[in-house]
């Protein structure tokens, strides 16, 4: 069965309601849909830093329904080569996009997102939704 992990761009863009991402949701609810801990973290951050007590809790119940996969030792290796190859290229480095292609590499899995930049990232199987 197909895994879809859903990147921070996806899960903030469903979470605002906003029409491609909704989309997109209902066309691949059917699969095993995932995301990453790195992911949680950053879809937390936002309204837990800016007090927006709502948004922070419709963040919460989301992450709740989904399986969060872990950065563990294995995607620090995978990191490491992905960072490797990106800076040898002289591609531009965001370390946590990084992080989140190899959790998303080690797991198998197709990443969801609306961030282009992904795209560099050789070995990872991306899907966008715009």
């Amino acid at each position: 069965m197909r895994k879809y992990c859903l990147e921070t761009t996806f899960l903030i863009d469903f979470l605002r309601g906003k029409e491609p991402a909704v989309e997109k949701y209902d066309e691949i609810r059917k699969f095993e849909l995932v995301t990453t801990s790195i992911v949680a973290w950053e879809i937390l951050r936002g309204p837990k830093l800016a007090g927006r007590v709502r948004e922070y809790n419709e963040a919460v119940k989301l992450l709740e329904r989904l399986r969060i996969l872990p950065f563990t030792s294995a995607s620090s290796r995978i990191a490491a080569e992905i960072e490797t190859e990106l800076r040898k290229k002289r591609r531009e480095v965001n370390l946590v996009d990084v992080l989140i292609a190899a959790v998303t590499i080690e797991n198998n899995s197709k990443l969801l997102t609306r961030d282009e930049g992904y795209t560099n990232i050789g070995n990872l199987q991306v899907e966008t939704y715009l």
